[in-house]
């Protein structure tokens, strides 16, 4: 898992994406494929059928035919082709009526660092992970997740590997700790090779208690920092139509309280309204 406690990300390690084979889980895939050969990390595909766990793999995502579409891998590219480039895959078919449970059961087992999956409207028809249970499988297994809506191709372009973005709307606050959502907004633009991008902090609240985190200093790299008044999530909903951001990254400790309970907490609601990817960086206290 990630847990990014005081604003110090782990190395991105293993990447976890869970797929229905839609178009789009296959966005998603190309967003989790990118990162995974950027960062030298295992990959890990898995499926879940409620009637099939055999072992035919032919409708999983091509890794090897992707990469050479890329350019990256030569066309027809072997097994060692692949491990030569420091990335490892490993693609999972499980059976079973509750998706949610058997991902929880696999990164109890196998901890991601990173999770890439695609979310749905809730008017969706036969996905077996809608958007709410994307919300729930990033809450419960704790680990850092990258939601690329069906709405949205996302800033990796799966038929060429191209990555268009540029611009971040970083949501601040004091709990949970901003920091850690700059960390790993800086940590993606690095892994993908990003010289120019826009990094817009966004606060709502009091212009005198504006949190100040540490901002990493690059040659193109810009941050812009806004500050307004008003209900949290619709202000961050306004920022976000008004900038167009390629990336909404956000702190969240999910939820925490009475509140959160019954209506989600800031991000859950965000993501279930936004048709820009959204990276949520979970952040948990350390107890005093």
């Amino acid at each position: 898992m990630t847990n990014l406690i005081n604003g110090a990300p782990t190395r991105i390690r293993h990447i976890f994406h869970p797929t229905d084979f839609s178009a789009a889980s296959m966005a998603a895939f190309g967003h989790a494929l990118k990162l995974t050969h950027r960062l030298q990390s295992d990959l890990t595909i898995m499926h879940v059928d409620p009637a099939r766990a055999d072992p035919d793999f032919e409708d999983f995502p091509r890794v090897r035919e992707t990469l050479s579409r890329w350019g990256i891998l030569k066309e027809r590219a072997t097994k060692d082709d692949l491990l030569a480039l420091g990335i490892g895959v490993r693609k999972i078919r499980g059976m079973a009526d509750q998706p949610v449970t058997s991902i929880l059961q696999l990164l109890s087992w196998k901890p991601a660092d990173l999770m890439v999956l695609a979310t749905y409207p809730k008017d969706a028809l036969s996905q077996w992970l809608s958007e709410e249970s994307g919300e729930t499988l990033a809450r419960k297994s704790r680990t850092m997740t990258l939601f690329v809506p069906g709405e949205s191709p996302g800033f990796v372009s799966l038929h060429n590997g191209v990555v268009a973005l540029q611009r971040f709307l970083i949501p601040m606050d004091h709990r949970p700790d901003a920091q850690a959502a700059v960390d790993a907004a800086c940590a993606i633009a690095s892994s993908l090779g990003i010289d120019t991008a826009i990094f817009e902090l966004l606060y709502v609240g009091e212009p005198a208690d504006v949190p100040r985190p540490r901002l990493q200093r690059r040659d193109g790299w810009i941050w812009k920092q806004s500050v307004s008044t008003g209900i949290v999530v619709e202000e961050i909903l306004e920022a976000a139509e008004r900038q167009q951001p390629d990336l909404i990254v956000m702190a969240t400790e999910w939820r925490t309280g009475f509140l959160d309970a019954l209506r989600g907490s800031t991000t859950e609601r965000i993501l279930r309204r936004t048709i820009c990817a959204l990276l949520a960086v979970p952040v948990y206290e350390p107890l005093a």
